[in-house]
């Protein structure tokens, strides 16, 4: 059964890749790149051009999402135990899905180091800040040793009286004498 390039699978096994994990994407996108490379190196080479399905090193490359789409729009055909590119067909659907293929790898790369530059520069925001909290903390304190050593200084407890602030019963008249 011969099948032919479709663009429409290889932007769905494309979008499929990118809803995958960065170290799952990393994995497939490495044997994609080595798979449809060898077919675009050696076209006429039959062993390029055919995968077996149940190869132990491609399991965890089939398992992924996104790749079978991608290969059957590169004009791989799905046939028993395998998936083959005619040897009649053109590698135009491998070119478009290396191509795509190597885009995206680039556009995920850029996304993640934009991302660290953004992670980088939230943290050195919140460490000036914190250093600056540090330091208005820092001449609090120092203004109020400064103020300890002036003549007349008393240590006050927020919110207590002392001496003549202090009202006792007396003062309101409350002492008991029944009257």
């Amino acid at each position: 059964m011969a099948s032919t390039m479709n663009p429409l699978k290889i932007e769905v096994g494309i979008s499929m890749l990118a809803e995958t994990r960065d170290w799952e994407f990393a994995a497939a996108h490495a044997l994609l790149k080595k798979i449809l490379g060898n077919v675009l190196a050696n076209p006429a080479e039959p062993k390029f051009r055919t995968l077996r399905t149940s190869n132990a090193k491609l399991a965890p490359l089939f398992a992924t999402r996104g790749v079978k789409a991608l290969l059957r729009g590169a004009g791989f055909a799905e046939e028993a135990d395998f998936l083959s590119l005619d040897a009649a067909a053109p590698t135009d659907g491998v070119h478009l899905a290396l191509s795509q293929l190597e885009a995206h790898a680039v556009a995920r790369a850029e996304r993640a180091e934009a991302a660290k530059v953004q992670e980088a520069s939230e943290r050195k925001a919140m460490a000036e800040e914190g250093q600056e909290k540090r330091k208005l903390m820092r001449t609090q304190i120092e203004e109020d040793a400064a103020a300890r050593k002036e003549p007349g200084w008393t240590a006050k407890a927020a919110g207590v009286k002392g001496g003549k602030a202090i009202t006792s019963c007396a003062d309101i008249g409350a002492q008991g004498g029944g009257g």
